[in-house]
């Protein structure tokens, strides 16, 4: 256990780097620069200590990556440049869902509210992250490219994405400060059900359902039309009932409902990655692998139920002695898989799902927890 941690910068090389080591995969952010780079970068905006540093627009589709690169925000092509997470991505069954983020209509490049123009900036962006991926000899489950852009799934398909994409749900709008996009948001999250979602993204073919934590936890749950899901409970047996398998990559994931999510066979995207977080708030010591070093149920039990001052010790232990994903042998991987499909009732068959499966693969069914922002996004 690294006594002295840091929690590395959000979307750096080292906080991707730990987050696919340490979790079971990670999520990241996207953006397009002037002179048609991919940078790692979440916001739509600099802050006013970066422009002071470069000068220029505050929209960050306004500069070019050299002009960025100052600031430290690297490059798309430095992660993939990275051996130690492109060979974990490759070939320990990790996933890592990619945010292509959509510039602020007020850029001056980039930025527009004609749909014409917004479009063609997601075409651009789509095409060159489809074409970087495929030089990195992923398999197809082991990535997703999604956004909150609206019609996102159509400017893929003009782009000739061929990878797996998904709608980020509630649609949150560019526009506005944290305060007013959660604003803007409300009508999607109300007039749209989950249960819509979930059958619409299954319609769709995209390989699981971006869920905010909103529509399965806490009083925002009941705000939305039909019928009501939880993590917890007989809403919790209706949820999975409902989705037999289909997944839900569930956002944010504090730590006080992992546990839930983990039990109800979900995936959960968690900005808590200290390595010194080793118990859970109603007990039970946490682990992090749940797919890609996956506990039998001997061990999870063990877990579960031993004293807090032993929590750090078992951690370790089973780091130390659990078999990952990508050593398990082709039948401890079926067994495994027949086990979650039992207790989650997951609607493929064992060889259904054993056919997507291999050492560095895996059926989007698992359930995983993902490093957001690759070891936890930067609270402000």
């Amino acid at each position: 256990m690294p006594v002295d941690w840091v929690k590395p910068i959000e979307n750096s090389i080292e906080g991707l780097r730990q987050g696919m080591i340490r979790f079971d995969g990670v999520e990241f952010d996207l953006r397009l620069t002037t002179d048609g780079e991919l940078i790692l970068f979440h916001d739509n905006h600099l802050s006013k200590q970066q422009i002071e540093q470069i000068g220029g627009s505050k929209w960050t589709e306004d500069h070019t990556s050299d002009e960025l690169a100052e600031l430290g925000i690297p490059l798309f092509d430095e992660l993939l440049s990275n051996d130690v997470f492109t060979n974990a991505w490759r070939e320990h069954g990790k996933v890592a869902c990619v945010e292509l983020k959509m510039p602020h209509p007020n850029s001056k490049i980039a930025g527009s509210v004609n749909p014409r123009k917004r479009g063609k900036h997601a075409r651009a962006i789509a095409k060159l992250t489809n074409s970087m991926l495929n030089e990195v000899g992923l398999e197809h489950s082991n990535v997703v490219i999604f956004s909150f852009k609206r019609r996102f799934r159509h400017a893929c398909a003009r782009a000739n994405v061929n990878w797996p994409v998904a709608q980020l749900q509630p649609a949150i709008p560019e526009i506005g400060g944290k305060h007013m996009k959660r604003i803007l948001s409300i009508p999607s999250f109300m007039w749209l059900s989950l249960a819509f979602h979930l059958k619409h993204q299954q319609s769709v073919g995209a390989p699981f359902l971006p869920c905010g934590l909103e529509y399965v936890h806490g009083y925002t749950r009941h705000l939305t039309l039909g019928r009501t899901f939880g993590l917890t409970g007989y809403t919790s047996r209706r949820l999975n009932r409902l989705r037999q398998g289909y997944q839900l990559y569930v956002w944010p994931t504090p730590i006080a409902v992992e546990k839930s999510l983990n039990t109800l066979g979900l995936t959960g995207m968690t900005d808590d990655t200290s390595p010194h977080t080793v118990t859970y708030p109603g007990g039970g010591a946490r682990w992090t692998r749940w797919a890609s070093q996956p506990l039998d149920p001997e061990r999870e039990a063990l877990l579960r139920d031993a004293d807090e001052e032993d929590h750090v010790a078992l951690v370790e232990e089973a780091a130390r002695e659990v078999t990952p994903w990508h050593e398990l042998t082709n039948i401890e991987r079926r067994g495994f898989l027949s086990l979650w499909r039992k207790r989650w009732s997951w609607e493929r068959d064992v060889d259904e799902l054993a056919g997507d499966a291999s050492p560095n693969t895996m059926p989007w069914e698992a359930s995983r927890l993902i490093g957001h922002r690759g070891s936890g996004k930067d609270f402000k």
